[in-house]
């Protein structure tokens, strides 16, 4: 690995994955909303009459319209040009055009699209044991100038945990992958850090914590700790920014959940206060970032196994290809 360079690590601005668009309160029955990512983008709306939530290209694939401008009628999207309706399937009772329609689900209080045609793997989800949150509270956005490959690996890179966060390993690493586009680490942890929130947390869980930290596709992180009094969980979506030609931007949406238990509602809005002063520490230096993972070197062999995961993710040219080929635009 040493012999790599930079260069040998170009990763895409897009990955066939799931990425999240908005809370699911934010697409109420017949609203439409526009997305983009780098290069591409989507319209989601809401139906009127199942409540089931679509997306589709864009760009109308009759004459190119922006389906953002569009009403939906029914559980269809109507076209304003035209006034052409396309269902979920993407199929026009008016031609026999198709448009290009992508998988979404609404997992975690949130709304996920897959940028692609087929999900290759099932949409994030925590709680590793099956049980689901009692409790998620979506944070603001977090804007940061860097690859959203830097932001994904930041979670397996065990010196900068001991480093910056106070936290020292008690064994070695787990590593786990359920499926090619699924990669997790677990680990058993002792926080030394003194800031506040690690006394509080060291007083939870009495100097022992366990870790578990899952990156779905690279578009998603997972970190769930359980604290022994308590368990608690942090979804990092990620967002390359499609305004930014150089792929050198990315927009981090924090989501904090709780699982089963009492005062789920206190629980929510403490787990944000602890992991918000935790991606503060973050944040503060990785603005600006430029990412050079062929130097990460054996030193860290978990960075090393995540670096080549980030590597095996499917890219988007397949696909893109394939709905060029069925007549889909976007």
């Amino acid at each position: 690995m040493s012999s790599e360079t930079a260069t040998d690590w170009h990763l895409p601005d897009r990955l066939q994955a799931w990425y999240r668009v908005c809370s699911t309160r934010e697409l109420a029955r017949g609203r439409v909303l526009r997305w983009d990512l780098p290069g591409r983008s989507f319209v989601l709306w809401r139906g009127r009459t199942d409540g089931r939530v679509h997306a589709a290209a864009a760009h109308c694939a009759h004459m190119g319209t922006d389906l953002g401008f569009g009403e939906v009628r029914g559980d269809a999207l109507r076209c304003p040009l035209h006034h052409w309706e396309w269902d979920g399937d993407g199929v026009c009772r008016a031609a026999t055009l198709r448009q290009a329609v992508f998988p979404v689900a609404e997992t975690q209080g949130s709304v996920f699209v897959f940028n692609g045609p087929v999900p290759g793997y099932p949409p994030p989800a925590l709680g590793m044991d099956g049980a689901a949150p009692a409790r998620t509270l979506a944070g603001a956005p977090v804007r940061l100038r860097c690859s959203w490959a830097a932001v994904a690996s930041n979670g397996f890179d065990m010196q900068h945990m001991q480093t910056v966060h106070g936290r020292d390993r008690r064994g070695e690493p787990e590593i786990e992958r359920p499926d090619a586009s699924t990669f997790r680490m677990r680990l058993d942890l002792r926080v030394t850090g003194r800031s506040l929130p690690d006394r509080v947390i060291q007083w939870l869980a009495r100097d022992h914590v366990r870790l578990t930290v899952t990156c779905f596709g690279g578009t998603v992180v997972a970190v769930e700790s359980d604290l022994g009094r308590t368990r608690s969980a942090l979804l990092l979506c990620l967002k390359p920014e499609p305004t930014d030609p150089t792929g050198e931007s990315v927009e981090i949406t924090p989501i904090f959940a709780v699982f089963p238990g009492p005062f789920a509602g206190p629980r929510v809005r403490a787990a944000r206060l602890l992991y918000s002063g935790f991606i503060r520490k973050d944040v503060a230096f990785m603005d600006g970032m430029r990412f050079h993972p062929a130097a990460a070197g054996p030193a860290d062999p978990v960075l090393r196994t995540f670096l080549n995961y980030l590597r095996e993710l499917p890219a988007e040219a397949e696909e893109r290809a394939a709905q060029g080929r069925r007549g889909g635009t976007g």
